[in-house]
């Protein structure tokens, strides 16, 4: 059966249920304020990563810019070394033409020589003129 009248509590036991409610409000007060806490760290800790790697790309783009200066230079240092190469080797090409002309030179004076020396032994001995060497019309008819 029911009851139609309403229980009715003892003071100490209204106090105990709304002290359990000022206690839970107090609790939910309390991880609120730590849960804004939280997100307020985290905030900061996210702000802080974003200004770090703000920081970063800007010194990678320096690092950038610098390994790029350096390139340029590399390169047209690159340029004026092969233009000057390209000289060394027309100047070796040059050399190299030049030595054998003078060994071929070389070779026909010394084989001027050899027959210069080969001359004076066929000429007379005590003679100092070269002996004349006749030829008749006739040797040329073929």
């Amino acid at each position: 059966m029911l009851n139609p009248l309403p229980q009715m509590s003892s003071g100490s036991e209204a106090e105990a249920r709304g002290g359990d409610g000022m206690i839970m409000d107090e609790k939910k007060r309390k991880r609120m304020l730590s849960n804004r806490e939280s997100a307020r760290r985290s905030r900061m800790k996210k702000q802080k990563l974003l200004e770090d790697l703000v920081n970063e790309v800007a010194s990678l783009k320096a690092e950038i810019r610098k390994n790029s200066d350096n390139f340029e230079i590399l390169m047209q240092k690159t340029l004026v070394l092969e233009s000057e190469n390209n000289l060394l080797e027309a100047e070796k090409m040059d050399l190299a033409h030049h030595l054998r002309n003078l060994e071929f030179i070389q070779t026909h004076m010394e084989l001027l020589q050899m027959n210069n020396n080969n001359l004076e032994s066929w000429q007379c001995h005590g003679s100092s003129q070269p002996m004349p060497i006749m030829a008749s019309a006739g040797m040329f008819n073929y």
